[in-house]
């Protein structure tokens, strides 16, 4: 009985014995302790001192895509220059020059639009995309020293639209000519340009619109009024300037003569576009044409008043 328990607490011991896990000898030799190290099971790593593990790509934002058209609307629409009341000098409307920018400019039937271009600016090309329905023609304004282009626009009825490429020595403008009911249209359209200087920028046909006296009465004292009646009359304080409607040279225009009390004399003068250009003052002129049923148009210069601005 004694012997049958001796040999069960051995068995037990030696069963536990197979069970534990080696120690490593930290006195053996290093080839010793990598080889025992070999066998013992993996330290599990601490989570805290891990990288972070690598995160999955943001999904893009999806663009909106915009159609050509929309894109083309939305250009143009910030690019239009349209009349405003505070850029005119008398009927001209002055846009400030932008390369790009487009121009409206209005026109009805029965009336001629007029673009004017800066002194000695010449044109070079003139394109228009409704050559049917839009008469585009070129002229030339101002004194014979300098002499300005002229764009004359006139279409056959309203409703209608199109756009002017012009090409000038100086630069390129983009103009969309609006046809409208009525008879408010666009008289003259100008530009001014950069950093020129203002006085330069306000010349109207060659002539310098803050220094010119407009006071001037016109009258048809016999007949009915022409169709070739001035549309105004001013002078710069030297030369006297009567401008007639734009297709003046379609027609026989009329001569000009000074009245002096009852007496009237044949007056030099020389035609610049459409406009006489006397070399001098007058108070008293008139414009006759026809035979014994002349029709006579009178030009007074008006005397300024004391104290009033010329």
């Amino acid at each position: 009985m004694k012997r049958r328990y001796l040999l069960a607490v051995s068995t037990a011991f030696l069963s536990a014995c197979a069970t534990l896990e080696p120690t490593p000898n930290l006195s053996a030799p290093p080839a010793e302790q990598a080889e025992l190290g070999a066998t013992l099971p993996p330290e599990t790593p601490d989570p805290d001192l891990l990288p972070p593990a690598p995160q999955p790509p943001a999904p893009r934002a999806r663009q909106r895509v915009v159609a050509p058209i929309t894109a083309l609307s939305a250009a143009n629409a910030g690019a239009r220059r349209r009349p405003d009341p505070n850029d005119f000098v008398d009927a001209a409307q002055m846009y400030e020059f932008a390369p790009g920018a487009l121009y409206e400019v209005y026109a009805a039937p029965g009336y001629l639009s007029t673009i004017l271009l800066e002194p000695g600016e010449a044109i070079v090309t003139v394109a228009a995309g409704d050559t049917t329905r839009w008469m585009v023609e070129e002229t030339t304004a101002g004194d014979i020293g300098e002499p300005r282009s002229l764009l004359l626009l006139k279409p056959t009825r309203a409703g209608i639209r199109t756009n002017i490429v012009l090409v000038t020595d100086r630069r390129t403008y983009l103009i969309e000519a609006i046809a409208v009911q009525g008879a408010a249209y666009s008289a003259q359209t100008a530009w001014r340009y950069g950093d020129q200087d203002a006085s330069h920028d306000a010349a109207i046909g060659g002539v310098d619109v803050e220094a010119v006296n407009f006071r001037y009465h016109i009258e048809t004292v016999r007949g009915r009024n022409p169709h070739w009646r001035p549309v105004r009359v001013f002078d710069d304080g030297r030369r006297t300037y009567v401008e007639f409607p734009l297709d003046i040279s379609t027609s026989e225009a009329p001569p000009l003569f000074l009245r002096d009390g009852p007496d009237a004399a044949l007056v030099n003068y020389r035609v610049v576009g459409n406009r006489y250009v006397v070399d001098r003052l007058f108070d008293v002129a008139e414009l006759r044409l026809g035979g014994a049923r002349q029709t006579i148009v009178r030009i007074s210069r008006e005397r300024p008043r004391m104290g009033a601005p010329r």
